[in-house]
């Protein structure tokens, strides 16, 4: 503890000595017993790496839970035409998402580093730059959704059974798209801090919600896809109020100020960020645009496989959204120690990493092969969607191996800022594997729905590859942090 309150002590500069000498560190230390704020650099390393991490894998299962559970709801009261309107408009809402996550794991990334290397008034500067750069982003994105509604769901090849349903949750969730990009704004900085709770603790209210008013929506009310829409939102924007308020109440307990009204704006920060920011926001587009173009080829086959597709999607997100959540909890400890040049807790992270990911995709894929129709029971009785479910989901166990390598590995080259090699690596998956191999498997050799699936699943190897390579070679030891 001492070389770390010498750290704190070189780093901080001159102006923030009066406000935070006195205070900060006594309550840093008191939050770190009570479990609030987690010193990644020190203790166990899976011990670490598991009580850091297991608030963000319940929390990302909550997340695709409440949108699982609008699929559920909707595809049990609406049967295939709501599936598939669910399915083809989450995908495009998704793709706006993940262009937001790119520039929220930017922030996470600078602040995990700040916070190991002890500069607290840089993480400062993050925060205020990333809000008002997450705010301007959301808002063109929801625009545009809601401009463009009807040529993207025509670019989509949308069933026309689904048709008029998917642009009413497009024009919902864009007109709304505000609290989708500060909640992931807000769960990054917590994240970067060494704070998985909290964040949990605003997903777990936001999914409860969304349950509550899933139901009410969409049997009591009878609005349908429009209510599912609307349940999703006033979910996230209840976890948006949340996390603001309890910012700006409880800054000394995260270890920085953050209040709205003394945001700034820096112009170098911004640059930082732009730098990491925005490959990692085109290498998430350009995965998602993979996962619609295969969306528009399966679109083609009819609303039936329509729908499969979508159920498929959620169950994979099942075991995706564990090792994801997982995945977040790795990149703040390898950010964090890679900020206190731990080398050795950086490998021994990566290992651990590699081996809970293992778990995980074991206990899921005896699951899929075990038991595949009934998954699928959870999103709709129709027998000629149930006939699909043994193929769907031996296409979805088929890619479970590649994300033990994925997962750590693709972590540590985020946790270092290697964002135009990510980039690169989303490229080749999107191009090279999702699309080229979709169309390859599917119009080329003839096999339809299958080879659709097949070739989606399949991508997910060369990003798995790609950072495995990255790992083991040792070049992450050559190259430094990006802040």
């Amino acid at each position: 503890m001492d070389s770390m309150e010498n750290t704190r002590e070189k780093h901080l500069p001159d102006s923030m000595e009066n406000t935070q000498e006195k205070h900060l560190p006594e309550t840093i230390e008191k939050n770190e017993a009570k479990g609030a704020v987690i010193d990644l650099t020190r203790g166990s390393v899976p011990k670490t790496l598991l009580r850091f991490s297991w608030p963000f894998m319940l929390s990302t299962l909550l997340q695709t839970l409440y949108s699982t559970v609008d699929t559920i709801v909707v595809g049990q009261a609406m049967g295939s035409p709501g599936l598939s309107a669910v399915g083809t408009g989450s995908q495009i809402m998704q793709l706006l998402t993940m262009f937001c996550v790119g520039f929220s794991n930017a922030g996470q990334i600078l602040v995990a580093q700040y916070k190991g290397a002890g500069e607290a008034e840089r993480i400062e500067d993050v925060a205020g730059t990333l809000t008002y750069l997450m705010v301007a982003i959301s808002v063109i994105l929801g625009a545009a959704c809601v401009i463009f509604a009807n040529p993207i769901l025509r670019l989509m090849e949308t069933p026309d059974e689904a048709f008029a349903y998917a642009r009413d949750y497009l024009l919902i969730c864009g007109s709304c798209f505000i609290f989708t990009g500060l909640y992931n704004m807000l769960s990054a900085i917590l994240r970067g801090c060494g704070d998985s709770k909290h964040p949990t603790l605003f997903v777990i209210i936001a999914s409860g919600l969304n349950l509550v008013l899933d139901l009410l929506f969409v049997l009591v009310f009878r609005w349908g896809v429009a209510g599912a829409a609307w349940a999703t939102i006033i979910g996230q924007a209840v976890s948006v109020i949340f996390s603001f308020v309890f910012l700006m109440k409880h800054w000394q307990e995260i270890g920085f100020r953050f209040d709205v009204r003394h945001l700034r704006f820096v112009g170098k920060t911004s640059a930082t960020m732009m730098r990491i920011g925005m490959p990692m926001a085109i290498q998430s587009t350009a995965i998602q645009i993979s996962f619609l173009f295969v969306s528009r080829l399966v679109n083609l086959q009819g609303v039936v496989i329509s729908a499969v597709f979508a159920a498929m999607q959620k169950l994979r997100n099942l075991p995706g959204i564990l090792t994801q959540g997982l995945q977040l909890g790795i990149t703040s400890m390898l950010g964090q120690n890679l900020g206190a040049q731990k080398l050795d807790r950086v490998r021994s992270t990566v290992r651990w990493g590699l081996l809970f990911t293992a778990i995980i995709s074991t206990a899921f894929g005896l699951l899929f092969f075990l038991a595949p129709e009934l998954c699928f029971r959870l999103f709709t009785q129709e027998e000629a969607v149930l006939a699909y479910a043994v193929m769907g989901m031996f296409t979805i166990i088929i890619e479970l191996p590649s994300r033990v390598l994925m997962v750590p590995c693709n972590a540590l080259v985020h946790a270092q800022g290697r964002a135009v090699f990510s980039l690169i690596i989303a490229f080749v998956d999107a191009i090279a594997g999702r699309i080229f191999l979709s169309w390859l498997l599917g119009s080329v050799f003839g096999w339809g729905p299958y080879g659709y699936f097949l070739g989606f699943s399949l991508a997910t190897y060369i990003t798995a590859i790609a950072a495995g390579v990255y790992y083991f070679s040792g070049v992450w030891k050559r190259v430094g942090l990006i802040k």
